[in-house]
């Protein structure tokens, strides 16, 4: 991803994440974002991760899934493939921002056990803080 457009996606949709009122009401360390396009999907789901150690379900607006595909389909023109997931992390108190790609498991990041209690999922995305 060494091209100066994919860096400057990645600075705009780590603003739309950082500006998100879906993230602004916490009192947050952490946050992951998964940005999902596997099979003929454009989904996105995610965690906040509080001060205290709890964490929310929490996703940015709709903005923030429109400038992941624009940032996919650059790198795609530049690399010659697509990835079908990208994992997210925002971390406090420096505002680090790392992202990963996946182009061989297209469901290497998504949900595998429906249940009430999502500590499992929600521990598998958290970033290292």
């Amino acid at each position: 991803m060494g091209n100066s457009l994919s860096n400057e996606l990645v600075m705009e949709i780590g603003s739309i994440m950082l500006g998100s009122e879906e993230y602004e009401k916490y009192e947050w360390a952490g946050i992951a974002l998964v940005g999902n396009f596997s099979h003929g999907q454009q989904r996105m789901n995610g965690y906040v991760y509080l001060v205290d150690g709890d964490y929310q379900a929490a996703i940015p607006s709709v903005d923030a899934l429109r400038k992941i595909k624009v940032l996919r389909d650059e790198m795609a023109k530049a690399e010659g493939r697509e990835w079908h997931q990208c994992l997210i992390h925002i971390t406090r108190p420096d505002y680090k921002i790392n992202i990963q790609f996946e182009y061989d498991d297209p469901d290497r990041w998504k949900l595998k056990n429906i249940s009430r209690d999502m500590r499992e999922y929600a521990d598998f995305l958290k970033p290292e803080m």
